[in-house]
């Protein structure tokens, strides 16, 4: 079973890292303040004074720390409950909670929150987590590693459907997985499938298909988004998403030209346009931006795919896997529902959907 408590923050620093422990300890508990969150003063005092630039009120404030620290407090929380409502705005019905008129996250009704918003609460998960604003408490090994490693292996597949609801909110398209077939077969019949639900393009049979395309599976694809009219290819762009948890050895997920090439493969009549997306839950950084701009692949960091989820309509919210509501993503959100807040004094669970 995941346990999680809240990591002592060194600095009163409104990070999204630090949004995200807010969010998750609002949501297990039923609603909190800023004040939830643990700061060690000491530190986070020094940091505050030494952002000054007047010296004047660095000495003030030294003869005065518990002005500082109120100050530093009020600061903090203030940007923090700023944050929030930004991105209930961004989220919009998708937000799995409301800020009130005291700053105070207030969890909705699990009954109200769509799909997109518990993936939201995982990608939240996974930032705190790598952020270092909360902290496993491991029981000790179990099947297959440790709890954070359980945690990351899910977390990898859950984002595949995370990066196709963004591909697809920001772009107003319709999503489908790919990286969940499992052989040749089963992709020859997500491809006919998804040729016949957009009215255009003609899958190669497979009899025909050589070693390599029979041996990727997935066609070096996690996810495919339509956009555009159906039937008619000058009017639709096909969006080939490639998904990533990683920082670093990202190459082989960027979307290439070949990689495209090799996926047009699989047609003897391309059903549109292809464009690569690289999608990635870290923050935007120039070298990754880079990569994608000289291989003409688009990139979602961490914000973009905030936004992105936020435009998933509410009556669509479900990714479609050979023309059918996949309920694998569904499996995956129990890592969350079978996860414990560990507070000072309470054990607080989901057990809600």
């Amino acid at each position: 079973m995941l346990k999680f408590r809240l990591a002592t923050l060194n600095s009163a620093s409104a990070t999204s890292d630090v949004l995200a422990a807010w969010e998750l300890s609002s949501f297990f508990i039923g609603e909190a303040t800023p004040d939830i969150l643990p700061i060690d003063l000491n530190n986070a005092r020094e940091s505050y004074i030494e952002s000054m630039t007047d010296e004047i009120d660095q000495s003030n404030y030294r003869n005065e720390p518990q002005m500082a620290d109120d100050e530093l407090r009020e600061d903090f929380w203030s940007s923090l409950a700023e944050m929030a409502n930004s991105r209930e705005s961004e989220l919009g019905s998708h937000y799995p909670l409301s800020v009130n008129e005291n700053n105070c996250l207030v969890k909705r009704d699990p009954n109200e929150v769509s799909v997109v918003g518990f993936c939201y609460l995982v990608l939240q998960f996974f930032r705190a987590l790598n952020g270092e604003t909360i902290e496993i408490e491991d029981d000790g090994p179990v099947e297959g590693g440790n709890e954070r490693q359980g945690f990351d292996k899910n977390f990898r597949r859950i984002f595949e459907f995370i990066a196709g609801y963004a591909v697809a909110g920001k772009n107003g398209g319709a999503p489908f997985m790919v990286s969940n077939c499992r052989s040749a077969r089963q992709l020859e019949g997500l491809l006919q499938n998804w040729c016949e639900e957009t009215g255009s393009g003609r899958v190669l049979p497979l009899e025909e298909w050589n070693e390599e395309q029979r041996r990727t599976k997935d066609g070096k694809v996690d996810c495919l988004v339509h956009v555009g009219g159906p039937g008619t290819p000058g009017d639709a762009e096909i969006m080939l998403v490639g998904a990533t948890v990683q920082r670093n050895n990202i190459d082989s997920k960027i979307m290439r030209q070949d990689i495209l090439d090799f996926f047009g493969g699989f047609f003897t009549e391309r059903p549109a346009a292809f464009q690569g997306v690289l999608a990635r839950p870290q923050d935007k950084d120039e070298l990754t931006r880079l990569k994608c701009v000289r291989n003409n692949c688009l990139l979602f960091s961490y914000e973009e795919i905030v936004q992105g989820m936020g435009k998933r309509s509410d009556a669509d919210y479900q990714l479609r896997a050979m023309g059918r509501l996949d309920s694998e993503l569904c499996g995956l959100l129990q890592t969350l529902n079978q996860a414990k807040f560990l507070d000072d004094y309470n054990v607080h669970g989901l057990d809600e959907f």
